[in-house]
């Protein structure tokens, strides 16, 4: 074959290549499937050789159900299809530069049904590849001669601890077809044409269709990293341990630094006939990644990979005991992967389906009558290709040490979209979405994954207005509150990034879902509970993260959200030129405060009660009233002074410690947020690597919502936040609180913020750098004082 030349995906390729049809939507090609798969779950295989007589350059467009690997001349050249929903079933878009001669394109695609991740949304099975131009009938599936065929030696295997993640794999090596990717196997049949591929429906009916749309994002991450050291190498009794602890005493230091070689891509190991090894592997870092095993011989062997985020204290991983996370010792190894049965070939290489995510992993080896070689151990990192591009320093070592866990927290949950848990769930939250947003805001100037989330969540509203909880989700989950955390989550984007269009597209989706939730206010003009979960927070004594009445009643923190969200709302129609609008929103948010004051304010204690009965008093209703500007003055200022000393409050967990946050920030206290972010200190003294979902025991070890603080150093300590929108104009408001420093760099649109400051005698002094063209304000000691290009402190307030 000749060499191929080059791959390069885009996703924006789209928008220079072929418009006329895709405008019209009917696209030239069809979808085709293997006649021969069944129903799912399956994984097959399409194939298509073809030559060329000279060099080209073409551009193809690719998408499957459920997810596909694309293969050119036996090489993997993508994955896909970007994660959507049937009415944004996106495709993913390559340049391929190929030479004069023979070529062979070939997609492996999975479709596991009822067994996959609640996250991937599925219409039917099916593959599509659509080429531009002259190429279009020598390479377009429905046109071209593919072939199709069911790949064999696959079985699905679901774990209750990770379910929303979809089943795992078995792969038995004696049935499965080596060389798919180069077009090897017998199996081959004529692939099945089945619906053409639709961009927009100009049919006068339909139902059940991909309604195809451009690629959003970039290619992830995909990097093969060489990290981790050997914990433990021990003799098992069976591959079943997970009720065995590690014994230290049972570690075979002479074979661990063979496996340590592996690890290392430096050495291979072989383990005779008839030998069981657990080898637990550290990578002293949490990480997303696709492994691969290379191996040879050990006919009948088997193989179990899994990994996990933490060792247990306790063989229950529903007590969540999980200690100091660099221990190993005495705890149990309860994770979830893959299994592989080698046929005793040469070279055989087990791949994953889909990544896996954690610390810790455990390769369980039992071999029969043959040896076994493992040649390599291949770990690829998979996850949204986002770094920091910003800077913070202070001389307070918890925030400098705290910054590692925030970043990798956030880079751990952003993938094809945001995600509440990658080990876990896999699911993007509005909730948690809002704060990973933030945080995407602080770090880069990249903004396509908050815009995605933004759009994807429009389109999973219900007839009630509301949008659902997690979405994309073949299953559907309502939990009201979140549906209101995207409004603000849109007020956010609208101030944080210039992207205009976007914001008036999804406007019309902030006003049905504030309409739906006021079209539930009762005779008294409060807000019942709605139907769904209300979840607002995991402090302990509320069930299921419910506030008192958020079941059949009515409770006060979900009047106060609803102040706030309106409030939101009306600022954003007034910045975007509809007064009416806005004058209605903050009607209604005042008419609503009114009401919740009535009834939930306390006069004997001063402060806002959660329930009618006024017994439970929280942070989060004082933190959210606050936020929400409605309250009168002398009740404001008792509020205020309630939250910051009343020591009965019931606390909010990591999450929602970012409205308590902002509510300082209101308020002036920096000094509050400092101390009360010593509460994270307890995730470096028990060596985790990212923030926990919430406070021990925590089920999850990697949750981002708890990495807001990141967002707080910019946006409170520094205090550089938009002052309109689109952040064309950028308001200072500095809370160093007991810092005697701090210093920054800032992602903006235009450029990039510096901020510089220090105390000197009760005074702040400093430097303030703005990208050219880009004008502020620094607000300080209640006064305001213009700012433009390079100023300093000291001389603009003297």
């Amino acid at each position: 074959m000749t060499k191929r030349i080059a791959v390069t995906r885009d996703p924006f390729v789209a928008a220079n290549q072929g418009r006329p049809w895709r405008e019209r939507g009917l696209w030239p090609c069809h979808w085709i499937a293997c006649p021969s798969a069944g129903d799912p779950p399956f994984v097959t295989a399409y194939r298509l050789p073809f030559t060329l007589d000279q060099a080209a350059t073409i551009p193809v467009h690719v998408t499957a159900d459920e997810r596909y690997e694309l293969f050119l001349d036996g090489e993997r050249v993508g994955r896909g299809s970007e994660r959507g929903d049937p009415d944004h079933w996106f495709y993913d878009s390559y340049a391929l530069e190929l030479g004069p001669g023979e070529h062979l394109l070939v997609a492996r695609v999975w479709s596991l049904g009822p067994l996959r991740p609640i996250a991937q949304m599925s219409v039917r099975p099916g593959f599509l590849l659509c080429a531009e131009g002259a190429w279009h009938p020598l390479l377009s599936t429905g046109l071209a001669p593919w072939q199709a065929m069911h790949l064999d030696g696959y079985s699905f295997i679901p774990f209750p601890l990770t379910h929303w993640r979809g089943a795992r794999i078995r792969v038995e090596g004696q049935r499965f077809p080596w060389g798919f990717q180069q077009g090897a196997g017998d199996g081959w049949r004529p692939a099945t044409s089945t619906e053409p591929g639709i961009g927009r429906v100009v049919s006068w009916s339909w139902h059940g269709i991909h309604r195809l749309r451009p690629a959003t994002l970039p290619p992830m991450l995909a990097e093969e990293r060489r990290v981790g050291r050997v914990r433990h190498v021990a003799a098992i009794p069976s591959l079943s341990p997970e009720a065995i602890p590690v014994d230290e005493a049972q570690h075979r230091p002479e074979e661990a630094s063979a496996w340590q070689a592996l690890l290392a891509d430096e050495g291979s190991v072989t383990l005779p006939p008839h030998t069981r090894r657990r080898i637990l592997l550290d990578l002293e870092e949490y990480f997303c990644l696709y492994p691969a095993l290379l191996v040879s011989g050990g006919k009948g062997s088997t193989l179990r990979l899994h990994a996990a985020e933490s060792l247990f204290q306790t063989p229950d991983p529903g007590e969540s005991r999980k200690g100091h996370r660099d221990q190993v010792a005495g705890k149990y190894f309860i994770g979830v992967g893959d299994t592989f049965h080698p046929d005793g070939g040469a070279q055989r290489l087990f791949e994953s389906l889909w990544w896996q995510a954690g610390r810790y992993w455990e390769l369980l080896v039992e071999t029969q009558d043959e040896p076994l070689t493992i040649h390599r151990l291949i770990l690829e990192e998979t996850r949204y290709p986002l770094e920091m591009e910003s800077a913070f320093t202070a001389p307070e070592p918890l925030l400098q040490d705290l910054q590692p866990l925030f970043l990798r927290s956030v880079q751990m949950c952003s993938h094809e979209t945001f995600c509440d848990a990658p080990y876990y769930e896999e699911l993007m939250y509005a909730g948690d979405a809002r704060l990973e947003a933030l945080c995407t805001y602080v770090i880069s100037r990249d903004h396509r994954l908050p815009r995605k989330a933004l759009a994807l969540f429009d389109s999973s509203r219900l007839a009630s207005g509301l949008t659902q909880a997690r979405y994309p989700s073949w299953e559907t989950q309502v939990i009201p509150p979140f549906a209101l955390w995207w409004v603000a989550m849109l007020h956010d984007y609208a101030y944080w990034r210039d992207d205009p269009g976007t914001v008036q597209d999804l406007l019309p989706g902030m006003r049905a879902t504030l309409e739906g939730v006021l079209g539930l206010l009762d005779g008294d003009g409060l807000l019942p509970a709605p139907e769904g979960w209300n979840f607002m927070d995991w402090v302990e004594s509320w069930e299921d993260g419910i506030p008192p009445g958020g079941v059949d009643g009515r409770n006060g923190l979900m009047q106060w959200q609803l102040v706030h969200v309106l409030g939101l709302a009306g600022d954003l129609e007034a910045q975007l030129g509809e007064p009416e609008l806005a004058q209605r929103w903050r009607r209604r948010s005042q008419e609503l405060a009114q009401a919740a004051l009535a009834r939930f304010w306390d006069p004997g204690r001063g402060l806002l009660a959660e329930d009618e009965a006024r017994r439970v008093f929280s942070e989060h209703s004082q933190a959210l009233a606050l936020l929400g500007g409605q309250l009168p003055r002398p009740v404001r200022e008792q509020v205020a002074q309630g939250l910051l000393q009343e020591e009965g409050l019931l606390r909010p967990t990591y999450y929602f410690t970012h409205y308590l946050f902002e509510a300082y920030r209101l308020l002036g206290r920096g000094d509050a947020l400092l101390e009360r972010l010593t509460d994270w200190q307890v995730m470096l003294d028990r060596g985790l690597r990212t923030t926990v979902e919430k406070q021990e025991p925590t089920r999850s070890d990697c949750h981002a919502w708890s990495s807001h603080p990141l967002f707080h150093y910019f946006a409170t300590i520094l205090g550089i936040r938009p002052g309109s929108l689109g952040f064309r104009t950028v308001e200072i408001r500095p809370q160093l609180g007991s810092l005697a420093w701090a210093r920054g760099r800032l992602v903006h649109p235009q450029g990039t913020i510096q901020v510089d400051l220090r105390r000197c005698d009760g005074c702040l002094q400093g430097e303030i750098r703005l990208p050219p063209g880009v004008v502020g304000q620094l607000h300080l000691d209640g006064r305001r004082y213009p700012l433009a290009g390079h100023v300093r402190v000291e001389e603009l307030t003297a």
